[in-house]
């Protein structure tokens, strides 16, 4: 009787050590979520538009971000205020670089009002590429950066500042002829801090979008990175939703826990313009309420020449 006692009780110490074994160091933990990563474009350098003169700037998306909404925002270098003397600069968006500003889905310069650093689009319900159509008006040259931020519509409420899609100026007139097209460099970001509790994991889906500028044959670049300063993290970049580390879909990794931890992919024939990225946590402060480490972290990517 005592025998078959201490055989039970090591059947169930092998039993409990197995399964510890199996969650730490052997199986793979079912990522938590999947959460999808939003998008920006912003230009490269430093742009200058001269007196009346008519540039376009190029946000390629590849139908990507259909029902997103878009902020497109001007910041001019010299001029944060918008002082009219000093020169700004005016512009309207559309999805077409052969539309004139009458067929605008938002501008920055309304009727009675001064001009303003942004515009909104509600709902970019268009499968085409976004352009931003700028122009200087009557001075000599205007120095400036493009960002076009492409943000979920539940939080259209909750931004801030002021946004025109009516009525505009029709005094400001834009050049006609030859454009110059530039096109904006794209980023994937989760700009929000988000929380990962130890060895478990999150299935990021990232989009990107070639264009002229990158070719087709392009690098991306993915970073996670703690901002707790005491969690680390591996990567592991997939090809197609069922990510799995040691998965057949795996196209790159970084299996070192570290705090900020970089995956360099190369294309040949843009055959890259959805990735799915799982993230490993590693490390963390110890929440009592969920009696565990929890690492906290943000994540980028980019896209551009090799």
């Amino acid at each position: 009787m005592g025998l078959k006692v201490i055989i039970v009780l090591f059947a169930s110490v092998l039993a409990v050590a197995s399964s510890t074994s199996l969650r730490y160091f052997g199986a793979e933990a079912k990522p938590v979520k999947t959460l999808a990563v939003g998008t920006r474009f912003v230009t490269r350098s430093v742009a200058t538009v001269l007196a009346e003169q008519r540039k376009v700037f190029v946000a390629s998306t590849c139908g990507h971000l259909t029902g997103h909404a878009a902020n497109i925002t001007i910041l001019l270098n010299n001029n944060p205020g918008w002082d009219p003397i000093k020169g700004i600069v005016y512009f309207y968006v559309v999805d077409d670089p052969t539309k004139t500003e009458s067929a605008a889905l938002c501008h920055n310069h309304p009727v009675g009002k001064d001009a303003v650093p942004s515009c909104l689009v509600k709902s970019w319900n268009s499968g085409k590429d976004l352009y931003v159509i700028t122009t200087a008006g009557q001075v000599s040259a205007v120095s400036f950066t493009v960002n076009v931020q492409f943000i979920s519509p539940k939080l259209v409420p909750n931004m801030r500042g002021e946004f025109y899609s009516g009525m505009r100026d029709k005094d400001v007139k834009f050049a006609l002829g030859t454009d110059d097209f530039y096109y904006l460099s794209e980023i994937a970001e989760i700009s929000t801090t988000q929380s990962l509790t130890y060895q478990t994991q999150i299935l990021l889906n990232v989009t990107f979008c070639a264009n002229p500028q990158t070719t087709d044959n392009y690098l991306i670049r993915t970073t996670v990175f703690g901002t707790d300063g005491i969690s680390s993290y591996t990567q592991h970049v997939c090809n197609n939703e069922d990510c799995r580390i040691n998965g057949q879909h795996v196209i790159g990794y970084n299996g070192n826990q570290l705090p900020s931890n970089t995956v360099d992919i190369t294309t040949q024939h843009a055959q890259y313009e959805r990735l799915y990225v799982l993230l490993t946590c590693w490390g963390g402060n110890y929440e009592p309420s969920v009696d565990n480490y929890v690492g906290r972290f943000q994540y980028t990517a980019s896209m551009g020449p090799k």
